[in-house]
């Protein structure tokens, strides 16, 4: 049995403890910075979004009934976009195909100001619960970078939302052995809005074969490059670490 590091993270989980599934959905809160007060109350989201027919209908609702299953073990609720929508939960961002999995703020009202106490609760955990935050961190709204076509996978990007929350994410997954490469925000050359901070994993095979993802759409897609690349893509459940949790090699 592992041994879980006392944290309070601030929001309604039910455990003094960060445990794998409290270490994956704070992964998702993290990589979105998204809340919304209700009625006095405050509501931090971890958010799952698709590109538009990126995900079909059948996958999404698979990766939202795996999600369901993780959070009802750490009192989140987990809602479809479409249900979301005219709700005390709609902070407006939930345009995209998706779903998203809400916490009862406890105290946690700045996630900047948190940081450091995260981070170090993190250092002093377990792999397997740094693990579990970093597929958090990903599976939601990471986005891979590949391409059958040229028979490659550049890295697993993700657009940070600011560049604390960056170089914290960055951080973690260095320590946990990542090879990772983080951009900071710049201004665009041609004006308007500056580039969000973005994330990459360049280690994308060991990340595949050893973390994984529980997206079935994110997976599928890797492994249509795997096979015309590799020529083989066997995927593999782990279904003991987090319900719907998927390596391929």
């Amino acid at each position: 049995m592992p041994t879980y590091q006392v944290y309070n993270a601030g929001i309604d989980t039910g455990t003094n403890y960060l445990t794998k599934e409290v270490a994956y959905f704070l992964g998702g809160i993290y990589a979105a910075d998204e809340k919304v007060t209700s009625r006095g109350k405050t509501y931090w989201a971890a958010p799952v979004r698709y590109n538009p027919n990126y995900s079909t209908q059948s996958e999404t609702a698979e990766h939202f009934d795996f999600v369901t299953t993780i959070s009802a073990r750490v009192k989140g609720y987990t809602v479809m976009k479409d249900n979301i929508k005219g709700t005390a939960l709609d902070s407006g961002k939930n345009r995209l195909p998706g779903f998203s999995t809400f916490f009862e703020s406890t105290g946690l009202t700045d996630l900047l100001a948190e940081i450091p106490n995260l981070k170090n609760a993190l250092f002093r955990s377990e792999q397997e619960v740094k693990k579990a935050f970093i597929v958090g961190v990903i599976d939601g709204r990471g986005t891979p970078d590949a391409s059958v076509d040229k028979q490659v996978i550049r890295y697993l990007s993700l657009d940070c939302p600011n560049n604390d929350i960056g170089s914290f994410l960055s951080d973690v997954m260095i320590n946990y052995g990542l090879d990772v490469n983080y951009n900071t925000a710049r201004d665009r050359l041609e004006g308007g809005n500056p580039r969000k901070p973005q994330l990459r994993i360049k280690d994308v095979v060991y990340y595949l074969e050893n973390i994984g993802y529980i997206s079935p759409a994110k997976l599928r897609k890797l492994a249509d490059v795997y096979r015309v690349k590799y020529g083989r893509a066997t995927i593999t459940r782990d279904d003991a670490f987090l319900p719907g949790l998927k390596y391929m090699v």
